[in-house]
C-alpha cells in the first residue's frame, strides 16, 4: 500500500503517516486554526490531498472493513485503525512473538 500510494503522490504517504495539514494563521504571535472562511486556494489544495488518501485507502478495502474505519476523519486515523486492526498493538505482537519462541 504504501508504494502505490507514493506513486500516486509522494506528499500522500506523509498525510498517511503524519497526518493532515492544518491551515494556521497567526493572530497576537499565536498560531491558531484558521476558519473555513479565511481559507485560501492554497489551503483547499493542501486539504485535498487528505481527501485523496482517505479515498485510495477506501479503495483497497473490503465492504466488511470498510465499516470499521468509515468514522475516521482523516487518513492517518484510518491507517493507525488498520495498523491495529491487522498488526495488533506493540504489546500484542510481543506477545505473539514470546508464543512462537516457547
Amino acid at each position: 500500500m504504501q508504494m502505490f500510494i507514493k506513486k500516486e503522490d509522494s506528499e500522500l504517504w506523509n498525510i498517511v503517516t503524519k497526518g493532515p495539514y492544518i491551515p494556521k494563521t497567526t493572530v497576537d504571535g499565536k498560531l491558531i486554526k484558521k476558519t473555513e472562511d479565511q481559507y485560501t486556494q492554497e489551503d483547499f489544495a493542501r486539504l485535498s490531498k487528505n481527501y485523496k488518501a482517505m479515498h485510495i485507502l477506501y479503495s483497497g478495502l473490503y465492504a466488511n472493513e470498510y465499516n470499521h474505519i468509515c468514522a475516521c476523519e482523516t487518513a492517518k486515523e484510518i491507517w493507525d485503525k488498520l495498523v491495529v486492526t491487522y498488526e495488533g498493538t506493540s504489546q500484542v505482537r510481543e506477545t505473539e512473538i514470546n508464543m512462537f519462541v516457547h
